[in-house]
């Protein structure tokens, strides 16, 4: 089963609450003077998103079941018999989506004295609280996508995101890999692309990619800017093409500062399934009609199939 780590990440991290908002703490915003508070949120869109299959699903658990492709067309003529190949079962996956809340109260007081539109103020920053867990959990996918310990998620093969000897579903055909080591240079960039071209189905036959793009951090996007901006190679004095300058290139906020995501062209099977899409409802405790709360509630799920369409590194 592959499911986003919400016990180390999303629990500790994202939805830790501060409590309720009472007056005495917030009297400086009530004074006589303050109209307005002054707005924090940032307006940057979901980068995330694009990089995942996005499905809005009404189940909390989903299988999937792999078939490994047909094989090569052997030499036959026409009166022989027919060679017979089949797709045979690959590996499996079970994608769960797991339910996330968070809230926000004010007391009744607050409300009555209120100069800044409490209520309306609690949905936008609730909204933007959903905006911002999703965005980590979608670069955790990434960030957390390598080595054996600690992961995200896990593939259908039950290895990390990105991994140098993955079995293919067809014991035959041996390993492959999605994994880039060392700097990022122009040279491991090159190589990233080749290795596109030599990508192996599940079957272990040949079934080039083409390598559309790099996904980066900022960290490193100075480094990319300098690899891919000129016609001549930036790490030597002598007049060599640069081979690497047409690749493109984004930069993801949220990604660790040392990874970096190659993106090819096949089938994208990184999922992120969404059964509650992140809604806010305003309402009274039931205990107590002067408190007033505002709810944030999304169900969402993360999952992983054939990684083949990203190719990942830790830079080094």
């Amino acid at each position: 089963m592959s499911a986003f780590n919400f016990d180390k990440v999303t629990k500790t991290t994202v939805a830790a609450g501060s409590g309720g908002e009472l007056v005495d703490e917030f009297g400086v915003l009530t004074a006589a003077g303050i109209d307005e508070a002054r707005k924090m949120d940032a307006a940057t869109p979901i980068q995330g998103e694009k990089y995942f299959k996005t499905k809005n699903v009404d189940k909390n658990n989903y299988s999937f079941q792999a078939l490994n492709n047909i094989g090569l067309a052997q030499l036959n003529s026409d009166g022989d018999n027919l060679p017979v190949d089949k797709k045979s079962l690959g590996f499996d996956q079970v994608i769960s989506n797991y339910t996330m809340r968070q809230s926000m109260m004010i007391t009744r007081e607050l409300l009555e004295t209120d100069r800044y539109g409490v209520i309306g103020d609690h949905s936008r920053s609730l909204v933007h609280s959903g905006r911002k867990t999703i965005e980590r959990i979608l670069a955790d996918a990434f960030n957390r996508g390598f080595g054996t310990a600690n992961l995200s998620l896990l593939a259908e093969d039950g290895l990390a995101f990105f991994s140098a000897a993955r079995p293919q579903p067809k014991r035959t055909a041996g390993t492959w890999s999605n994994l880039e080591t060392g700097a990022l240079t122009a040279d491991v960039v090159a190589n990233a692309r080749v290795n596109f071209r030599k990508y192996l189905d599940g079957s272990g036959d040949l079934d080039p990619q083409v390598m559309e793009k790099i996904i980066v951090s900022p960290d490193q996007e100075d480094t990319i800017k300098e690899i891919v901006g000129t016609n001549l190679k930036v790490d030597t004095s002598l007049n060599n093409t640069n081979i690497v300058s047409d690749v493109n290139y984004e930069v993801w906020d949220w990604l660790n500062a040392n990874t970096v995501a190659y993106c090819g062209d096949c089938e994208n099977d990184l999922q992120f399934h969404i059964r509650v899409a992140p809604s806010v409802m305003v309402f009274q405790d039931g205990q107590n009609p002067d408190k007033l709360w505002s709810r944030l509630r999304m169900a969402l799920g993360t999952g992983l199939l054939r990684p083949g369409k990203y190719r990942g590194q830790q830079v080094v």
